[in-house]
């Protein structure tokens, strides 16, 4: 009898153990608001000034210093329960983890767009004055791609990250909404990026191939934490497909206010004909906001902003003035 409780007791410590070194977290966010977009005709609405999504992510230790890792991530918009047309638009991978950093495959935002170009706008690519369309240089590059080989690896400050993914065809470019799956090109779209951070200054660069025959965009952002005040920069250069030369600039801060903090920016993308060498504004805004956390989870956010590009200056019916009010929960 005692041989048997032994014995149990022995199969529970080494399943306990073997539990242990696995894990799966469930993780979501639901944002609403209401909201008046700048570049768009008048209609006040509720709508999302982020994202919202259910998400499912683990790990395995498999030993040796090796675990394998998974996410994938479902993408809503919470004031119709609509899903998007792409089930899982988020991330949707698998892979590796070494003392060499990750491999994975699957579905996942560009090395450049999550080192270099995300990071360099004060607003996170959310609410109405975020700066998506200066990062990309106007949809030159792409947030994220499917079909995709991954690598990062993060040594000391250094982070470091290459993807290379399919080339898409027009079908499968189409089928989704708001993030393209890939792009439709001659070569496969690929994207390099590198970032360090050392103390209270962050630095980096990103480059993205999209795939199509001339276009490309390279991407250089830095910050300093002042802890007071943070500033932020980044400037972006490319051709989009047709050889027109882009260049743009973000210039951002956030200060800490309170329990929440005050983000603001001015930013600029500007267009260069191959033929005839005309210039035009594609974008120019000043964006700021408050974002309040009530608590670790929930953030209650205000933002304004003005846009003075071309395209609004010529059309009457586009509102230069954004702003929106909402709630953020993550969980």
């Amino acid at each position: 009898m005692k041989k048997s409780l032994l014995a149990l007791a022995a199969i529970a410590a080494v399943s306990g153990s073997a539990f242990a070194q696995s894990s799966v977290t469930i993780y979501g966010r639901v944002d609403q608001g209401v909201a008046q977009y700048s570049e768009g005709v008048k209609n006040v609405e509720v709508r999302q000034g982020s994202a919202s999504r259910l998400g499912f992510r683990g790990v395995e230790d498999l030993g040796g210093g090796l675990k394998a890792f998974f996410q994938f991530e479902h993408r809503f918009t919470p004031d119709d329960g609509v899903a998007n047309p792409v089930f899982w638009d988020g991330k949707s991978f698998v892979g590796l983890r070494t003392t060499f950093g990750d491999f994975y495959l699957g579905r996942e935002d560009s090395a450049a767009y999550a080192l270099s170009q995300a990071p360099a706008d004060p607003f996170g690519t959310d609410t109405v004055a975020q700066n998506t369309t200066i990062l990309n240089g106007r949809g030159i590059a792409t947030t994220r791609y499917a079909n995709s080989v991954n690598y990062r690896g993060t040594f000391s400050g250094l982070t470091v990250g290459a993807q290379i993914s399919e080339r898409a065809t027009a079908a499968e470019q189409t089928a989704t909404s708001g993030i393209k799956a890939q792009q439709v090109g001659e070569d496969r779209p690929y994207s390099l990026a590198a970032s360090y951070t050392g103390g209270p200054i962050t630095v980096g660069v990103g480059f993205e191939n999209p795939a199509n025959e001339n276009a490309k965009w390279t991407t250089i952002n830095a910050a300093w934490d002042f802890k007071v005040v943070k500033v932020i920069g980044l400037y972006g250069f490319g051709n989009a497909n047709n050889d027109d030369e882009r260049r743009g600039y973000i210039l951002g801060l956030t200060a800490p206010i309170g329990n929440g903090e005050l983000k603001t920016s001015y930013a600029m993308l500007e267009n260069e004909a191959a033929v005839g060498g005309a210039k035009t504004k594609l974008d120019k805004q000043f964006g700021i906001g408050y974002h309040y956390a009530l608590s670790k989870r929930t953030t209650i956010y205000t933002d304004v902003v003005n846009e003075k590009n071309d395209a609004v200056r010529a059309n009457s019916a586009l509102k230069k003035t954004g702003w929106d009010i909402g709630v953020k929960h993550n969980f």
